[in-house]
């Protein structure tokens, strides 16, 4: 029986596909049904070589592609295709999910491996979704605080690193003198946002114990994996240009308290980043570039989206509760988004008024 040790060994040594569809497939054993690849952007692959497989489970109905892979000189080969996230430390799951199906005996009995195999592979593909957003989130938030840092004067880059809130459960990921800004980051090419309640989206208004907000921006950031010689971005390097921000600022009080809040984010998803010790650790040190910063007026009438009111007319309904997804154009208007790191920071900081 191959170990899952002797997987993660394989998977370890697969090499990433050269363009396109093209793939290197490394079987697992000599009955070549259970395969593992890279594509050309780094992301490791499970195949199941045989009749395709039906699943039970919207996750894998969506993970899952069934096709017929052209071979030189060989018989084209039918296969289902599990595609997983790229990032570093999950290559252990993947070693998991080809191990058990292994276990399984799906050598001899597909069908009946995968019928068995399922539910583990379905609690793994969602919990690689889960950590996935977060290191996602946590690089865009940290991108953008990075920018408001670099851009604002020595004696407003404390409080600015005060007013990052995006690391815990909270109404709010930034707030600045009256402008809320909710950062969302994506490696689609479009600004396609899963918005978890209303108040994402609307500013707060004013109470008797909260000053509300005048503004709301929606921060759309689009990252894709960098190539060599790009300009790229990792956590490591961001927190540590937010380190050293804060010490040129004078500000030297805040670094424990800011790497504090920087391990608690995405601690519940399972990743937590300990800059001490995680700085050469995957998948934190995957770099990125970034291919577009949209900052969307989110007042703007022209945005049709959910809004509260749509729901007070629904009294059973908890509208912070209410999950959706929004797709914002690149233009709205001559105005709306603003787009640019640069015009994005300034607008945040009332530094173009």
């Amino acid at each position: 029986m191959t170990t899952y040790e002797a997987v993660l060994d394989q998977i370890n040594i697969v090499p990433v596909g050269t363009i396109g569809e093209d793939r290197a497939i490394t079987w697992l054993t000599d009955a070549k049904v259970v395969g593992i690849a890279r594509n050309s952007r780094g992301h490791l692959e499970l195949f199941l070589a045989g009749d395709e497989l039906r699943p039970r489970t919207g996750t894998l109905k969506t993970a899952m592609r069934y096709h017929s892979w052209h071979r030189d000189s060989l018989p084209p080969l039918n296969a289902n295709r599990i595609c997983l996230p790229a990032l570093g430390h999950f290559d252990q799951v993947g070693a998991f999910i080809a191990a058990e199906l292994l276990r399984e005996r799906a050598d001899i009995n597909l069908k009946r491996a995968f019928a068995a195999t399922e539910p583990l592979i379905e609690l793994a593909i969602n919990r690689l979704e889960i950590s996935e957003n977060a290191i996602l989130g946590l690089i865009g938030e940290l991108l953008l605080l990075d920018a408001l840092c670099r851009r604002a004067a020595d004696p407003d880059v404390g409080p600015i690193v005060r007013a990052w809130d995006g690391w815990r459960r909270s109404a709010r990921d930034f707030t600045w003198k009256g402008t809320g800004v909710e950062v969302k980051t994506t490696t689609r090419s479009t600004s396609s946002h899963t918005i978890h309640g209303v108040h994402q989206i609307e500013p707060t208004p004013v109470s008797d114990d909260d000053a509300g907000e005048a503004r709301l921006l929606l921060v759309s950031i689009g990252l894709c994996q960098a190539d060599l010689d790009a300009p790229a971005l990792s956590i490591p390097s961001l927190v540590e240009s937010i380190l050293k921000r804060l010490k040129a600022a004078g500000a030297n009080s805040l670094v424990e308290m800011f790497l504090k809040h920087v391990s608690v984010y995405g601690a519940e998803s399972g990743i937590g980043y300990e800059h001490a010790t995680m700085v050469n650790e995957a998948p934190f040190t995957t770099s990125y570039s970034v291919t577009f910063i949209r900052g969307y007026n989110m007042t703007d009438p022209a945005i049709q989206v959910l809004r509260r009111d749509d729901l007070t007319i629904y009294q059973h309904v908890d509208a912070q509760s209410v999950n959706f997804r929004v797709e914002l154009p690149a233009t709205m208007s001559l105005d709306n988004p603003i787009v640019g790191a640069r015009r994005v920071v300034e607008t945040i900081l009332s530094l173009n008024n």
